[in-house]
């Protein structure tokens, strides 16, 4: 990809240690950043999660041992870290990459928000995926000028996968096993097709503190002979090609990634109207979006989805091509590109500016 003007020297910095969307947006930013020509270091604890990917991809990494956000002997590692790489930028995932480059004097900034948590007030410059997090930068009084739409992007095939449905169909949904992904409300749906005589197969997919009382969950329901939990999948493209309709039952999603994974792999999708897909996903028309919190209409979207293959289709085909013309990495890294020079550019004339 041709990019608009000089390399930049980009620090990329997370500091969080399991896997999740903050950890993807991690790799997703480094790949796009390097697939725009940018020298690209990332900054990551030694033991985290995500390294081996960034190893597998050649990536340049260091390793910041911290304790916290509050660690100061952390902050002057990371200060004579940044001194040796003089970056023209670094962008932030969390707060305690927030933190840490603020304690370290880094200028400039950017702040990619994953989440309603993300301090951003001062960086100079804020990447939201979706609406509801620019208005949660607007109410810490980040200006409008310092401010990108910077969706979360997905690698997406140059064509849909052919879908060869299974004799006996079955659904899926992957995340963390935390109390806000809805999976509670998954397995009740999943209760409720059992009730109604529909036949299926079903997959749970990832792990976290929920596991024990999902488990307990679908035993109370009946379900232990037709749900499985794979713990977390390192083959996502296989977990997709195992499962006839993916759902996402979220209570609350920023944005979700996963989501755009699914998309990506042409499946027939239902999520809730939760924050992130209820911008991402076209009722009808690429997937069918069901209010937040109700296990009946989960149900009878999906039952909808196994009962008439066809229309399936056509909202996995619909799913991908939104994912090819909106999120597609290649797309998205050339906004980055764009808005990365735009911060640099601003923060240069703001120096000479006050120099």
């Amino acid at each position: 990809m041709v990019s608009s003007g000089p390399p930049l020297r980009i620090a990329n910095v997370m500091l969080g240690g399991g896997l999740g969307g903050m950890e993807q947006a991690l790799l997703d930013h480094n790949d796009a950043l390097t697939l725009t020509g940018h020298q690209v270091l990332a900054v990551i604890r030694p033991d985290a999660a995500v390294r081996p990917a960034l190893e597998a991809r050649g990536a340049a990494w260091h390793g910041l041992v911290h304790l916290g956000s509050w660690d100061v002997v952390a902050a002057m590692r990371l200060r004579r870290l940044l001194h040796r790489f003089d970056p023209d930028l670094c962008v932030a995932h969390g707060n305690r990459a927030m933190s840490l480059l603020r304690a370290a004097g880094a200028a400039p900034v950017v702040a990619v928000l994953p989440n309603y948590k993300v301090k951003c007030h001062d960086a100079a410059g804020v990447f939201y995926p979706t609406l509801s997090l620019r208005q949660f930068a607007e109410s810490q009084g980040v200006p409008g000028a310092a401010m990108h739409h910077i969706p979360s992007m997905v690698r997406v095939p140059p064509a849909p996968r052919p879908r060869d449905r299974w004799d006996t169909p079955r659904i899926g949904a992957m995340g963390r096993f935390v109390a806000k992904k809805g999976f509670d409300l998954f397995i009740a749906a999943l209760g409720r097709l059992r009730d109604q005589g529909a036949g299926f197969r079903a997959v749970l997919a990832g792990d976290g503190e929920e596991r024990a009382a999902l488990e307990r969950r679908v035993a109370a329901c009946g379900l232990r002979d037709v749900v499985t939990f794979t713990g977390w999948v390192s083959d996502k493209r296989a977990f997709f090609d195992g499962i006839d309709v993916f759902c996402l039952p979220s209570y609350h999603e920023p944005f979700g990634i996963v989501l755009l994974e699914a998309m990506a792999q042409g499946m027939p999708i239902v999520a809730t109207d939760s924050e992130g897909p209820s911008e991402i996903l076209r009722d009808g028309v690429d997937g069918d979006v069901v209010p937040i919190g109700d296990a009946e209409r989960l149900a009878h979207a999906v039952h909808r989805m196994i009962a008439d293959p066809e229309r399936a289709g056509r909202l996995g085909e619909a799913a991908w091509r939104r994912a090819r013309d909106v999120y597609d990495l290649p797309r998205v890294a050339a906004r980055i590109d764009c808005a990365v020079r735009g911060v640099v550019a601003t923060s240069r004339r703001m120096a000479e500016a006050s120099g």
